[in-house]
Parts: C-alpha cells; sequence; structure tokens
C-alpha cells in the first residue's frame, strides 16, 4: 500500500502500445461448442483486432445502443500483456476502442499490438445485458484465450543509447533516473531487466519503487525508474528500517539485461552496465540567482545557454524550462541538454530580436534528489521548516548586438 500510495503522489504516466502484427499461438479456446468464441480479425483501416463471436443478437443489439463506458466495456472483455509469472497481478487493461461489428463483439487496441507479445484475452458473460435481472440464467464462466505476436525475422538492433544522469556521480539522495533506447521499446514491463549491484556484484533489495504502470515518454524510447522514495526521505519508517537504496563513498552498477524486448520483439543488441559513484546527498533547494546565462548576439540562431550549479533532473529539463519575450510571448525553438545535466540550451526557429526576454522555470523544475526552486526535498531538514509548496521562477535577460554573459 505505502508503495502505491506514493507512486500516485510522484508520478503519472500514459500506458502506450508500439508498433506489431498479430497472430495466435493455438486454436482460440471457447466456454461450451457452439459458444462465445475469441478470434482475430482485421479493423477497416488495416489494424489487427480481437472479436468475440457466438453472442446472442439481442446483446450486441443493447450494447450498439447503449454506448457503455470503458469500464463497461473492460468488464465485459479485457486485454492484458501476459506476465511471465502466472501468479503475477495482472497488469491494467490494454487501452482500445469498443464496438460492434459484423455480429461480433470487437476491440481494437488504441495502439497496434506489439511483435513478440503474448496477450491475454478474457470475455465475461456475466457482464453481458442478457446477464441481468433477477429472472437471467446463469452465465458461463469467463472464456480466456491467449493470443501472441510473433517476433519479426530479423537479427536485434536496438541498444540502450543513453542513461541519465550522466555524470559519473549522483548524491546519495538520487531520486530517479532514466534509460534512453535507440528505437522503441515493447509493452512488456522493465521491472525485471533492470537491477542495481552494489560493490560486491550483488543486487541491491528493494532498491527501486515497484510501479503497476511502466513510465514511458510517448514513443516509448525513455524508460523512468524512481528510487523508492520511502527509502530516500529521511524520517519516515521504510528509511528508518532500511536506509537509503544508494550510501555515500560507494559504488555501484546500473545492470540491464539483452532479455528486454523492443517494439520488434527483437532482444537489446547487447546487455548495458554503467559503474557510477556516490557522493553527499544534496538537500538544498534551487536558487536561481546562481545559474549563469551565456546570451548569443541579436539576429541570430544561436543558442542561449543556461548553466547550473549541480545538475537538474534530464526528463524535466525537456519541459520545464522555457524562453518568452519581454511581453510573455513564448518562443518556439530546439532545447539541448548536455555536460552532465548542467547546461540547458536553447536555439530558437526564428532569429533572436535585441530586446528583452525572460527564461521561466516551472515549479516542477528539480535537481537529481528531487530538490526544487525554493523548497527542498527534505522539508524539515536542520528542524527547519521548508515553504509548503515550491515556486517558479522569471529570470529577465536581454539580447543586444553582441555576444554577452550575465
Amino acid at each position: 500500500m505505502r508503495h502505491a500510495a506514493r507512486a500516485a503522489a510522484l508520478v503519472a504516466g500514459a500506458l502506450a502500445l508500439a508498433p506489431g502484427c498479430l497472430q495466435t499461438g493455438g486454436p482460440a479456446p471457447e466456454s461450451v461448442p457452439g459458444g462465445p468464441r475469441i478470434r482475430l480479425a482485421t479493423s477497416p483501416s488495416g489494424q489487427r483486432a480481437v472479436d468475440v463471436a457466438g453472442l446472442p443478437a439481442a446483446d450486441l443489439e443493447q450494447l450498439e445502443r447503449a454506448a457503455p463506458s470503458r469500464d463497461a466495456w473492460q468488464a465485459i472483455l479485457r486485454v492484458h500483456v501476459a506476465q511471465a509469472d502466472p501468479g503475477a497481478a495482472a497488469l491494467p487493461p490494454v487501452l482500445g476502442d469498443y464496438a460492434v461489428h459484423d455480429g461480433a463483439l470487437r476491440f481494437t487496441p488504441r495502439f497496434p499490438f506489439d511483435a513478440g507479445q503474448r496477450y491475454e484475452v478474457v470475455f465475461d458473460p456475466s457482464s453481458l445485458p442478457s446477464a441481468r435481472g433477477p429472472s437471467a440464467p446463469i452465465p458461463p464462466p469467463p472464456v480466456r484465450a491467449m493470443v501472441e505476436v510473433p517476433a519479426l525475422d530479423r537479427e536485434p538492433s536496438t541498444r540502450v543509447a543513453a542513461v541519465y544522469p550522466t555524470g559519473p556521480e549522483v548524491p546519495e539522495n538520487h531520486l530517479r533516473l532514466y534509460i534512453v533506447f535507440s528505437a522503441p521499446m515493447g509493452l512488456g514491463s522493465g521491472n525485471p531487466h533492470v537491477r542495481l549491484l552494489d560493490e560486491r556484484g550483488e543486487p541491491v533489495a528493494d532498491a527501486f519503487l515497484p510501479l503497476d504502470v511502466d513510465l514511458w515518454n510517448a514513443d516509448r524510447t525513455r524508460y523512468t525508474i524512481f528510487y523508492d522514495p520511502g527509502r530516500v526521505k529521511r524520517g519516515i519508517r521504510p528509511n528508518a528500517e532500511l536506509g537509503r537504496p544508494l550510501s555515500a563513498d560507494r559504488r555501484y552498477t546500473l545492470a540491464i539485461d539483452a532479455a528486454w524486448r523492443d517494439a520488434a520483439g527483437q532482444p537489446l543488441v547487447a546487455p548495458f552496465r554503467r559503474e557510477f559513484r556516490v557522493g553527499p546527498p544534496r538537500e538544498r533547494a534551487l536558487d536561481p540567482a546562481a545559474w549563469r546565462l551565456d546570451l548569443p548576439a541579436g539576429g541570430t540562431r544561436d543558442s542561449l545557454a543556461v548553466r547550473f550549479p549541480v545538475p537538474l533532473d534530464y526528463g524535466l529539463l525537456q519541459s520545464a524550462l522555457r524562453v518568452r519575450t519581454g511581453e510573455g510571448r513564448p518562443l518556439a525553438g530546439e532545447i539541448r541538454v548536455d555536460q552532465g545535466e548542467t547546461r540547458w540550451a536553447f536555439a530558437p526557429h526564428a532569429p533572436w530580436r535585441p530586446g528583452a526576454y525572460e527564461l521561466v522555470a516551472a515549479a516542477t523544475l528539480e535537481d537529481v534528489a528531487g530538490n526544487r526552486i525554493g523548497r527542498p526535498f527534505e522539508v524539515d531538514a536542520a528542524g527547519a521548516r521548508g515553504p509548503e509548496r515550491a515556486r517558479g521562477a522569471v529570470v529577465p535577460f536581454r539580447i543586444g548586438r553582441a555576444n554577452g554573459a550575465r
């Protein structure tokens, strides 16, 4: 329960499926001869879908008229990513659209099914309209089928492209990391494939926060992992009982095995290992007054560079900083984060015009230890009560006709 509560407070993610090609691994089972049958079909757009055939016409007509909610549809028909451990809790249902089509109940996934991935399909007749009411007959048991998306016949090509933070050292209270892949990954959970090893090569137990939903970016090329915040934050039970996952003055290895499959169903080209050392905890709030701005010249598309005294969170640097004119008009441009996440650069799409501008930092901006502007992650550090909320910041600057620095 503590994991679920912390996860709800700290993270939010959207579940997306990567492209694939669907085939069955064998004949579809059915509850009774002539009863409901699970089969694979092709939607009008050419995408593979799951059909349940053999249902009473009256049920199909009522469903078509009623336009059930997503929860009501999922009570009737659910598609889950199959897990290797039969005893593991089911993952959330795959998102998609439901409809009555050609005399069958059809589920079309929001994104094409992953290649190389097996899916469990569950149809529950007890949730049909005909199963409601005191005089309704006892419905048959749920019908289950396992469908498999075969891997494409090609050599593995996806690899781990980067792990953030990229610097050689992280603070003892490091909060999250990002794994970036060279191509979209499949829907299978990343949890079994990532381990934290100590100096002896032994796994660090319960280092990462277990989540029911994996945290991916939109194209499934960046995966987010949280260290267990209950162990990171001082003064609460997990920290008192287990200590922090990382200890200062120690070395660790992040190990990623090659069995993690990409969207084509292929394993990674090779396993990945990244060694790093751990420094003292970082418990100070961010201070924009300590940031240095390297200013471009007017009339150019050269980058505005912002340098930070400590590494900031790579993922948040993609969205929590922006540039606008002195009148408040946002500027469009390209962002680059480098130098161990201590430098953020913004190259505008149009040349800079001489005049007033503002660098706007959202209240969500953090360093790698979760410290925000005006609010450290350890709110009560050193016995002092911190502010109730983090705050954003606005840093004004001017673009002239010559290079300069603030």
